[in-house]
C-alpha cells in the first residue's frame, strides 16, 4: 500500500509541475484571445455599419459576443496563479497588467454596446431584460479588471508578496589543478655555437652559470694535435 502511495503521489507532483511549466503559455494564449475577440468585434461593427444595418442594432448584436465571461474568469485564475503559486513566473507582473487592461478596455466597449442597444429593443420589458442582463456581465467584468488591478498594485506596492521563484543553483567551482612544472623549471641549456653542436660536447658546456661568473675557455679540439715524429726525424 505505501507502494502505491507513494506512485501515487508522485504521479501527483509530476502532473502539478507539469501544470505550472504551461500556466505562463496558456495564460498568454487566454489574453491573446480576448484581445482577439475585442478587435474582430471592433470590426464586425465597422462591417454591419457599412452593409447599411441600423446603428443601434449593430451596437446590440456586437455588445453580446465582444468578450466572453468565461474566458475571463479564467484569465483571472491564470494570473493569480503566476503571481502566487510558487514559483511565479518571469513576466507575471507584466502579464497581470496587460491582462487588466484588455479586461478593462474589453468592459467600456461593452458597456458602450450596452448603452447604444437599448434603443434597438422593441418594447419595454426587452429593454429592463436587456439592461438588466448586461449590466450584470458588465459589472462581473469590471469586478474582474478591478481584482486584477488591485492584485498589480499589491505586488508593486509591496503590500502583497509574490511567489519566491526558483533559486537558481551555483555551479561547483572545479579545483584548480596544479601545473606539472613549474615557470622558474621551464629552462634549459643549448649548444652555443653549431661548432659546439658538431664537436660532441655537452649542451650545457655553452651555457652560462646562474651565478653569473664566466665559464674557463675550452680548448678546441684541434689546437691539442701535433704531428707524430717518425723514425727518421732528429731527436
Amino acid at each position: 500500500m505505501s507502494e502505491r502511495g507513494d506512485a501515487q503521489a508522485s504521479k501527483a507532483r509530476a502532473i502539478l509541475d507539469n501544470v505550472k511549466r504551461v500556466r505562463q503559455p496558456v495564460t498568454w494564449a487566454v489574453l491573446a484571445i480576448i484581445c482577439a475577440s475585442q478587435i474582430l468585434g471592433i470590426v464586425r461593427l465597422v462591417l454591419l455599419v457599412r452593409e447599411q444595418t441600423p446603428v443601434f442594432e449593430a451596437f446590440q448584436e456586437i455588445g453580446v459576443s465582444i468578450m466572453s465571461l468565461s474566458l475571463v474568469i479564467v484569465l483571472v485564475g491564470l494570473v493569480c496563479a503566476c503571481l502566487f503559486v510558487p514559483p511565479a513566473t518571469r513576466n507575471a507582473i507584466r502579464l497581470a497588467k496587460l491582462s487588466a487592461w484588455a479586461i478593462a478596455t474589453g468592459t467600456v466597449v461593452q458597456l458602450v454596446c450596452l448603452l447604444m442597444g437599448v434603443a434597438a429593443s422593441a418594447n419595454a420589458f426587452g429593454v429592463i431584460m436587456e439592461i438588466l442582463g448586461g449590466l450584470l456581465d458588465v459589472a462581473l467584468k469590471a469586478v474582474a479588471a478591478g481584482v486584477v488591478w488591485v492584485l498589480v498594485r499589491g505586488v508593486k506596492s509591496g503590500r502583497l508578496d509574490l511567489a519566491p521563484a526558483v533559486p537558481e543553483v551555483a555551479a561547483p567551482e572545479q579545483p584548480r589543478t596544479p601545473p606539472v612544472w613549474q615557470p622558474e623549471q621551464a629552462s634549459g641549456t643549448a649548444w652555443r655555437s653549431a661548432r659546439d653542436a658538431a664537436s660532441g660536447a655537452r649542451p650545457d658546456v655553452g651555457a652560462a652559470p646562474s651565478d653569473g661568473s664566466t665559464p674557463p675557455a675550452e680548448t678546441p679540439p684541434e689546437s691539442n694535435w701535433r704531428p707524430r715524429s717518425g723514425p727518421g726525424a732528429s731527436g
